[in-house]
């Protein structure tokens, strides 16, 4: 039978990160995320499922899932699915999860090493940072708030799950969690164009915390002015500058290998 159409315009509202953020959800999609999400610790408010999708051997298994959750399946049609879709061949399964506390600040320092992610604007590299970070169980990372919406359906759908599994994930005016870091013994290193070699910069144990840049224009003034280490990674070619997720992971195997 479906939902009423109120109820799918309301969902479709949540592409928007205005109405993510009044009414603290947001949507995911696709059977992989969904199954993250219940598997996960993350607040599961409703899941949908298309009765094409409902039939199949995923769709059992996510009706189980949910259902282990005290979460009841609820129906959409197949035009409804398509109406909730961001994607151009939607599977037919949704979750509504509500929103982390992005901007909450702990009374405890951080827990470390960090990832801090200063204006990293476009939605499928910051998703890609943020499962990076999650492949290093990297436990804290700092998301700018000139940075693409950590909760955007492109960032979620780049981050395969990693919302779901970072301890701590922040996005907000980061240079108020910066000054608590600066006093406690944690080094503070930046990625940057024209710094010290990779193997020559040492970290120990995990007290570090790696800012990684804007793609256009590399780390504000703010980080610049107050890193320890500055980092390069050599390269023989002749591209201007590697990806920052590309760069990230490179540097967070060299440190967390």
């Amino acid at each position: 039978m479906g939902l009423s159409q109120r109820a799918i315009k309301e969902l479709r509202g949540l592409r928007q990160k205005k109405l993510r953020q009044a009414q603290g959800r947001f949507i995911i999609e696709g059977a992989r995320l969904v199954t993250e999400a219940l598997q996960s610790l993350a607040d599961i408010e409703q899941v949908l499922l298309s009765p094409e999708f409902a039939r199949s051997a995923s769709g059992h298994d996510i009706e189980s899932l949910a259902l282990a959750r005290g979460v009841n399946p609820e129906s959409v049609t197949t035009t409804q699915a398509d109406q909730l879709a961001d994607t151009r061949h939607p599977q037919g399964v949704f979750a509504v999860v509500k929103t982390p506390p992005l901007d909450h600040q702990d009374d405890q320092p951080p827990r470390t090493p960090i990832l801090i992610l200063d204006g990293i604007a476009d939605p499928g590299n910051l998703g890609t940072l943020l499962r990076t970070a999650d492949w290093f169980s990297v436990p804290t990372v700092w998301v700018s708030s000139s940075s693409a919406d950590a909760l955007n359906p492109k960032v979620v759908r780049a981050g395969m799950g990693a919302h779901f599994h970072i301890p701590i994930l922040r996005q907000l005016d980061i240079s108020v969690l910066a000054d608590t870091i600066f006093d406690t013994g944690v080094v503070l290193v930046g990625a940057v164009m024209d710094g010290k070699p990779l193997d020559q910069v040492e970290v120990k144990d995990d007290r570090w915390a790696l800012v990684i840049g804007s793609e256009a224009h590399g780390l504000s003034p703010y980080w610049k002015e107050r890193l320890h280490e500055a980092v390069t990674i050599p390269g023989n070619g002749q591209a201007e500058s590697l990806n920052a997720a590309v760069a990230a992971g490179i540097i967070l195997h060299y440190f967390c290998g």
